[in-house]
């Protein structure tokens, strides 16, 4: 396997880490298990840098697609929405249910868009 396919391998993984265990969260709730809760965001933000950095090959790459290129940008920046609604999730307070809605639905959309990127490079 070439190393294109290694990291998006390792993004689906860990991404499947995040979403399992926020799904497990969500079935939980408040208070949140500190352990389960700890992996998930630092995983997130493993995850958000591995997108960047894969960006930024890609951008040196002058063979990568723009198309391609442009789905990954935007995967980053759904990735960081979700991070952003995670972080809003964690405050004592609940928070809007509007916050969870984005949440789920930008956690959702990174994943199909991974799995649109795992296409693209097969």
């Amino acid at each position: 396997m070439e190393s294109a396919g290694i990291k998006i391998t390792i993004l689906v993984l860990a991404l499947h880490l995040i979403l399992f265990s926020g799904i497990y969260l969500r079935k939980k709730s408040r208070p949140y298990n500190n352990i389960v809760f700890a992996i998930h965001k630092i995983v997130a933000v493993i995850f958000i840098i591995f997108i960047v950095l894969i960006i930024r090959d890609s951008l040196i790459n002058e063979s990568s697609d723009g198309i391609f290129v442009y789905l990954l940008v935007f995967t980053a920046v759904l990735a960081l929405t979700s991070f952003i609604t995670g972080v809003l999730q964690s405050f004592e307070k609940p928070p809007p249910a509007m916050v969870n809605i984005i949440h789920r639905v930008s956690s959702y959309m990174v994943f199909t868009c991974l799995a649109l990127i795992f296409i693209f490079i097969i």
